[in-house]
């Protein structure tokens, strides 16, 4: 993720230069928000004002937004797009809602939606996703064709990559100078690296909020997101790990959500380079996880072990036949023995003279330091010496898409668009997101066969298979399910925690008088 350089950028001071005088009165209508009405947001997460370079804030703060929306039970449902159908294996079609302007008061059609479609499916983050053309066929009316026939297609343009922007929005650089899109928020203010400031959109043609504006803090540090809540200079934290729930719960005028969401905690492997390119190593490291161990220790024993990727209590895309890995050291140590790897009279692991020592990287978030620092114990007992190093979320991603590596502790949405195609993103030889090199001609297969297919149960079967074969290779160590920790001031209601975490609903709540 990118920060642009450290600035202020003033949505009416932006509108004036770009849009003119006309809009700027309508935009100093919108921005006469007070102090009084403003829910302040503290979140880990840095924001940016364009989509496709780490915009996903602008999409949960209710800025933009995407032809197709995600409902509570993370399904593609209705956006800016009022419905649509698959006309032939190839050919989608998407009719939009004709009561819809955008920020700048211009209006919402086919056209404009197609420029910013083709700048989506031009960019880095939809190079997988076999869009072919995008054209508007009338005013309200845009016809998709794909390379090959593609069944998640509404499910991606569900993704925070997808939301529409104004054509004003963008200039002749292709750089976002505005986020000016249609959600029931307007952008105001934005400083890099540390907050974004949003009024009510009082034009927005769905639910008009209560509140008049929301300012997103960039608060890194967990404890200080507690305690910025705690004084009241929050009326929300978010991503807070799970040994405060507890304390949050018995505080007075707090209130705390604990909602489970498809995402999971894992360990990816550098399968092309040792000692992890052998999948014996791999299924050792597994088998010594005491993932029980982790949840009761780290995780307050709110979350699960992980056995795949989808939890079967959320989504019926799991594979209910997994079994995972038990804790077995003995096990363990009979992988590493027959993969060369044995250990002597000074009780060192070795092969070849070298000695078994590895490094994990991950990243503070999520909890995932201290589960690191408790595999890193649990891995001794085997005789593997584990070296921990806790980094930027981006330093690690470049490091680990650069250079090669033992492995990294990270945390996914498994649903982050609602279909499993996500798979795709985490096991695909060639199409995976993941850096773990990890090929397998049978996962590719079933996971090109079952984009092309429209039945779910034909679907379903090839998902449950790809998973079925990824937890016997091992490319990643399953750790833990995942359970979202939010605190609100008690007078914030009709909150609502989404299941895919792609809006915080900011557009239901209120702050009720004192």
């Amino acid at each position: 993720m990118t920060d642009d350089t450290s600035q202020t950028m003033n949505r009416r001071t932006a509108l004036k230069t770009t849009l003119g005088a006309t809009t700027l009165a309508v935009a100093g209508c919108l921005s006469s928000a007070s102090d009084d009405a403003e829910v302040r947001i503290g979140g880990p997460w840095k924001a940016n004002r364009d989509p496709l370079d780490g915009g996903s804030q602008l999409r949960r703060l209710g800025i933009t937004e995407a032809l197709v929306s995600v409902d509570y039970d993370a399904n593609p449902a209705p956006g800016l797009a009022a419905d649509w159908e698959r006309l032939d294996e190839q050919q989608w079609r998407f009719e939009l809602r004709d009561d819809v302007t955008f920020h700048d008061g211009e209006q919402f059609n086919a056209a404009a939606a197609v420029d910013s479609l083709q700048r989506t499916v031009s960019s880095a983050a939809f190079a997988d996703v076999p869009i072919d053309t995008v054209e508007a066929t009338d005013e309200l009316t845009i016809d998709v064709e794909t390379g090959q026939p593609f069944s998640p297609l509404p499910a991606h343009l569900s993704r925070n990559e997808a939301v529409i922007l104004s054509p004003a929005a963008v200039d002749d650089d292709d750089a976002v100078t505005e986020p000016i899109s249609t959600g029931p928020f307007v952008f105001d203010t934005y400083q890099a690296g540390s907050e974004l400031r949003a009024v009510r959109n009082d034009d927005y043609y769905g639910q008009t909020p209560e509140i008049e504006s929301v300012r997103y803090e960039i608060v890194d540090d967990d404890q200080t997101r507690r305690m910025k809540l705690e004084n009241g200079e929050l009326e929300m934290a978010r991503i807070l790990p799970l040994e405060m729930v507890d304390d949050l719960e018995s505080t007075a005028g707090i209130d705390t959500y604990t909602p489970e969401i498809p995402r999971i905690r894992f360990l990816t492997f550098d399968t092309q380079s040792e000692p992890f390119d052998d999948d014996r190593v791999r299924r050792a490291v597994n088998h010594a996880i005491d993932r029980d161990a982790i949840v009761d220790s780290v995780l307050a024993g709110v979350d699960e072990p992980a056995v795949g990727p989808f939890s079967p209590d959320i989504s019926d895309w799991a594979n209910p036949d997994l079994e995972g890995y038990d804790h077995d050291l003995e096990d363990a140590r009979s992988l590493l023995d027959a993969a060369g790897w044995t250990v002597g009279d000074d009780n060192v692991r070795m092969r070849d003279g070298e000695e078994l020592t590895v490094e994990f990287l991950t990243f503070d978030a999520r909890s995932l330091p201290l589960i690191a620092e408790v595999i890193q114990d649990q891995l001794a007992d085997i005789r593997i010496d584990v070296d921990v190093t806790t980094m930027e979320y981006s330093s690690m991603v470049d490091r680990v898409g650069q250079d090669s590596f033992d492995g990294y502790l990270t945390s996914w949405g498994t649903l982050w668009y609602p279909d499993p195609d996500r798979l795709s993103d985490m096991f695909h030889s060639t199409g995976a997101a993941l850096h773990h090199g990890y090929e397998n001609d049978r996962v590719d297969t079933l996971l090109e066969e079952a984009r092309e297919l429209d039945d779910r149960a034909e679907r379903m079967e090839r998902y449950h298979e790809v998973q079925s074969l990824v937890l016997e290779d091992a490319p990643v160590a399953f750790l833990t399910t995942y359970t979202n920790v939010v605190a609100t001031a008690a007078e914030l209601s009709g909150y609502e925690p989404h299941p895919t975490e792609s809006r915080y609903g900011l557009e239901s709540i209120d702050l009720d008088a004192e």
